[in-house]
């Protein structure tokens, strides 16, 4: 099976910045396929009892950037790919947001990268790879580092 539309979940750690890696090489092999990398980050929202609250706006702020920093450092990664790629920072739950983006923009696969969490610290932890893994319609290639 050949993949033409890639999209990367990309978070800056070493397991996305592989995945990224194995994304380039699909497409330096071939000159069809298109590279959509995507950061996804979530602004906290905290429940206190019956209470909804939010970060401060500095908080926010600083998140913001952050996630700006790293989209900034996956375009530069893949520049030289010019029109068959592109960088999308996006805001929300993670594991959800990517199975959107792949659906909305009909990638045929997606690369993540695991954090290597298993047993005990996935439940109680949670796994956007997992999530996305269980839940995806497309095939999903989980890179470690």
């Amino acid at each position: 099976m050949e993949f033409k539309r890639v999209l990367v979940a990309y978070d800056g750690s070493e397991p996305s910045k592989t995945a990224l890696k194995h994304a380039i090489d699909l497409a330096e092999k071939d000159s069809e396929v298109k590279v959509n990398v995507v950061h996804i980050f979530q602004l906290p929202q905290y429940f206190i009892g019956d209470v909804f609250a939010t970060a401060s706006p500095q908080v926010n702020e600083e998140i913001f950037e952050y996630a700006e920093q790293l989209a900034a450092q996956a375009k530069e990664t893949v520049s030289f790919l010019g029109d068959r790629v592109s960088v999308d920072l996006i805001q929300g739950p993670a594991g959800q947001a990517i199975l959107n983006y792949a659906e909305k923009h009909h990638n045929d696969l997606i690369i993540i990268g695991s954090r290597g969490l298993s047993g005990l610290k996935e439940f109680v932890l949670g796994s956007v790879s997992h999530h996305v893994v269980q839940n995806s319609r497309i095939p999903v290639l989980v890179m470690k580092s």
